[in-house]
């Protein structure tokens, strides 16, 4: 899922509304889909919460519960964003006069730079959690296994 898909030319200035349409759905339906996996994050850390505030894990458990968090609130505004920025494009398919193009396409490229970085950290929060998770899981496999 690579939000940074256009070319170096002059795509952008050139583009048809409905190719501009047809990238902000695909950025909103990738947005639900960055909403689900931020759901099951969060199943995830209550099902071992325990065991991630132990002694040896809770300084990483802080710092990664912190950038989670970040990663949340970026989300929530990254979101409305887009589903603001999809009504903007609908108006001006109905309406090529309703507003602005040129902001609108500035507008377009700083959402898409946006949802670039928002991409890439939450890539490596998800990364960080998964490793957190994993050495919770094997330390308890392992201490059910001493305790038979």
């Amino acid at each position: 899922m690579e939000f940074r898909t256009r070319p170096k030319s002059n795509y952008l200035l050139d583009a048809e509304w409905q190719e501009l349409h047809a990238l902000t759905t695909h950025w909103q339906s990738d947005m639900a889909y960055f909403g689900d996996e931020l759901r099951f994050i969060d199943l995830l850390i209550d099902k071992y919460f325990i065991s991630l505030v132990d002694k040896e894990n809770i300084a990483v458990t802080k710092e990664v519960a912190a950038k989670l968090s970040d990663i949340k609130k970026i989300f929530e505004s990254l979101y409305q964003k887009v589903l603001k920025h999809l009504r903007h494009i609908e108006n001006l398919m109905v309406d090529p006069f309703a507003s602005d193009a040129s902001a609108f396409r500035n507008e377009h490229t700083m959402l898409e730079d946006e949802l670039a970085a928002f991409v890439k950290n939450f890539r490596d929060i998800k990364q960080r959690v998964f490793q957190l998770t994993d050495r919770v899981v094997k330390t308890e496999k392992q201490k059910h296994l001493i305790g038979n």
